[in-house]
């Protein structure tokens, strides 16, 4: 029997590796963007959900939490958002920003709530750096083609 939840964040990323690129976005390939990533604070290397290329030709990477059901994708979060600020000031430019989306109906609303105002600011140097959405205001942005 499998667990409710486990494979939904794959059905997440398919939704937005078909709407991308619609809408005049690259996917890119790990290839093409693991150079540019350095060493994480663990000391392996931070692979992104995706790195993708704007029709302005710009470089983002884009991360993905979904939570469905009560579990601990909530508290994945900070840490993600700092791993994204080090990939992002170790890109010699390359990377100018992040989104992070976070999705699903799993969330403490307080804290999903905290997450999408910038509440971590408070916490965490360099959260400018890293653009926290949910899906809906994601793809306003791929269809407005202003990421």
């Amino acid at each position: 029997m499998s667990k409710i939840g486990v494979n939904t964040g794959k059905i997440f990323e398919q939704l937005f590796d078909t709407v991308l690129p619609v809408q005049g976005y690259r996917i890119l390939t790990k290839d093409e963007y693991v150079p540019f990533l350095v060493p994480t604070i663990s000391g392996g290397k931070h692979l992104p959900d995706r790195v993708i290329e704007t029709p302005d030709l710009r470089w983002l990477i884009l991360s993905k939490k979904w939570q469905e059901t009560a579990g601990t994708a909530e508290q994945k979060v900070p840490f993600e958002i700092i791993k994204l600020i080090d990939a992002i000031k170790n890109s010699n430019g390359k990377f100018p920003y992040a989104y992070l989306i976070i999705g699903g109906e799993g969330w403490t609303p307080k804290l999903k709530e905290a997450y999408l105002n910038g509440d971590l600011n408070k916490y965490i140097n360099g959260t400018e750096l890293v653009k926290v959405v949910n899906p809906e205001r994601f793809l306003t942005l791929i269809n407005r083609k202003i990421l």
